[in-house]
């Protein structure tokens, strides 16, 4: 499995996950002790160790599925339905699945369990006007343990989309069906 902009995605969910001071720091350090370096010449996996010092306990398996694993998702948001409540807001139902597996790089995939943060996100949008006047009513990580689930959140205004992953964040077979427009 190829995906071209693996390098930029990782980056970013680290910053998100981890911290961006966190992961500046262990940039630096790596920077401040590695460069201009005479050989042997530095590694990725030396990389690692100084991201890994950076990287709370419980968010170390997040380093292996990242850059030493292929982990990949199928996130899809099922069904997105609203309804507006007498104080004027909406309640937001949204149904989702989900799967995570393991590539080995010949083609055999291994399931794993779902245990991870996605953004959970519920959009407004003018009428007759494209994505870029879209706002976010609401953008949230949740922790998502179940293959299959239903969240729900109230907003403020007139939902015209969600999202599960909305930004693509993860490293996804299909990242097209991780928004739905709201019934």
């Amino acid at each position: 499995y190829i995906h071209y902009r693996k390098g930029s995605l990782v980056f970013y969910r680290l910053r998100e996950e981890i911290g961006e001071d966190n992961l500046n720091r262990a940039l630096a350090a790596f920077l401040r002790d590695k460069a201009f370096q005479q050989p042997p010449y530095t590694t990725t996996l030396e990389m690692l160790d100084y991201i890994r010092a950076q990287t709370p306990p419980e968010k170390q398996r997040l380093i292996d599925e990242l850059f030493a694993k292929i982990v990949l998702y199928d996130i899809k948001v099922v069904a997105a339905t609203s309804k507006q409540r007498a104080d004027g807001k909406f309640d937001v139902h949204i149904e989702y699945a989900t799967q995570k597996s393991e590539a080995d790089g010949v083609g055999k995939e291994t399931p794993l369990s779902v245990d991870d943060w996605m953004d959970v996100a519920v959009f407004a949008r003018r009428p007759g006007e494209g994505e870029h006047t879209e706002r976010a009513l609401y953008l949230k990580p949740e922790h998502i343990t179940q293959n299959k689930g239903k969240i729900e959140v109230i907003v403020d205004a007139a939902p015209f989309e969600v999202g599960l992953d909305p930004y693509n964040k993860l490293i996804d077979r299909n990242p097209d069906d991780n928004r739905k427009r709201v019934n």
